[in-house]
């Protein structure tokens, strides 16, 4: 998988997102910045931020994937 697929599938779900990737091949570190976050906690943030990769980590095509979501505020 290619970082700019990881941003693609992130995108898919926070569409106004600023997301920064790193890794490469199946791990990926990856910061997303979004005031759509406002109001959620952080495990609302997660859930919406994985479900995009569910098929690819259960596959083994995403062996590691660690995200973590800020608001424009907490940055």
């Amino acid at each position: 998988m290619e970082i700019n697929q990881v941003t693609a599938l992130i995108h898919s779900v926070v569409p106004d997102a600023e997301v920064r990737v790193d890794g490469e091949g199946c791990s990926f570190s990856v910061i997303v910045v979004s005031a759509s976050f406002e109001g959620q906690s952080l495990l609302q943030r997660q859930r919406l931020l994985m479900s995009p990769f569910k098929d690819l980590i259960a596959s083994g095509e995403v062996h590691a994937l660690t995200v973590k979501a800020y608001t424009p505020d907490q940055v």
